[in-house]
């Protein structure tokens, strides 16, 4: 039914954001989870979202493989989570998740099943995100009040950018400055039907903004104080830097301001998807599998990290009563 390579569906493997198999889920456009579009097997059948094929460049395969649902899985433009009948019961796959909606795509919903694979990203009680509105609001009066100043985003090209940019565009008015490659993608959101107002870098355009305070959206790499300083002496004015990541909850940033704001599920939302699925067993995927999967186990759920699978879910239940 379901091993560290994948899903057994009607004798087949479906593998899990991998290129472990000829068949294989792809959840989303995110790099991390994108081998099997670039591995040297250009047979390979490919199940995935439209969007996401559009996001990673490439043709749109229709799969052939019964048994197999998709659903939205938030987190970003073409994320899905997949559900497969198998012989051993129902078995879904979340990949990133999230389960409130944000300016660019619609919340998850919580699919039923027997055997839950899910993204354990921020599986921890000590990864909770403040509420979504209060932290939007804090970036709005952030960016509201530094108008005189050149303010500049860190946050991932494909997904995060598109959110922010929308959020530029809706709450603030503001048009921002993207570079080349987070250009594109917002394209592509727009061939989706997802409008987005731009300012493309090194364009006459991009040249004309950057003679005033602008606001710029960047990789995170290359955001800190550091570069700030250089900026302000290059524009001669006064620049801002920020970061917007569900690790700002937890983590410091060489930045003026970091904003909590996440594509995933943080750990109570993760939690609520794990109970509301009504799983027997919970098999933790893509991050920090091992810590996640003890945590499980302590409070009396049936979990093991998804590189176990094949050995089976390794359970601490008879112990876990006594700690």
């Amino acid at each position: 039914m379901i091993s560290c390579n994948g899903i057994k569906v009607n004798e087949r493997t479906i593998a899990l954001d991998s290129d472990s198999s000829e068949t294989c889920f792809v959840s989303h456009a995110h790099a991390d989870h994108t081998s099997a579009f670039f591995g040297k097997n250009k047979k390979r059948e490919i199940i995935a979202s439209e969007e996401t094929f559009l996001l990673v460049g490439s043709a749109p395969q229709k799969h052939s493989v019964s048994g197999i649902e998709l659903f939205p899985a938030g987190h970003m433009l073409g994320a899905r989570q997949l559900r497969a009948e198998t012989e051993g019961g129902v078995v879904v796959y979340t990949g990133d998740f999230a389960l409130h909606d944000s300016y660019t795509t619609r919340a998850a919903p919580i699919l039923s099943c027997d055997t839950l694979v899910i993204d354990s990203t921020y599986l921890s009680p000590s990864l909770i995100f403040p509420k979504r509105y209060d932290v939007m609001e804090s970036m709005r009066k952030f960016v509201t009040s530094n108008s005189d100043s050149t303010i500049i985003f860190g946050a991932y090209v494909t997904g995060k950018s598109q959110e922010l940019v929308k959020f530029l565009n809706r709450e603030c008015r503001i048009a921002p400055v993207v570079n080349e490659k987070a250009a594109g993608v917002c394209g592509v959101y727009e061939k989706c039907g997802i409008k987005l107002d731009y300012i493309s870098a090194g364009t006459p355009e991009g040249e004309e903004a950057t003679r005033h305070p602008f606001v710029a959206i960047m990789p995170p790499r290359t955001v800190n104080f550091s570069f700030g300083a250089k900026l302000s002496e290059t524009f001669g004015r006064k620049v801002k830097t920020a970061v917007a990541t569900g690790w700002a909850a937890s983590t410091r940033f060489p930045v003026d301001a970091a904003f909590p704001l996440s594509d995933h599920a943080d750990f109570k939302d993760t939690m609520r998807y794990i109970y509301g699925s009504g799983a027997k067993r919970v098999f933790c995927a893509n991050s920090r599998e091992e810590e996640a999967a003890s945590y499980l186990n302590f409070v009396g759920i049936d979990a093991a990290p998804l590189a176990n699978a094949d050995k089976g879910v390794q359970t601490t239940l008879a112990t876990a009563g006594q700690r």
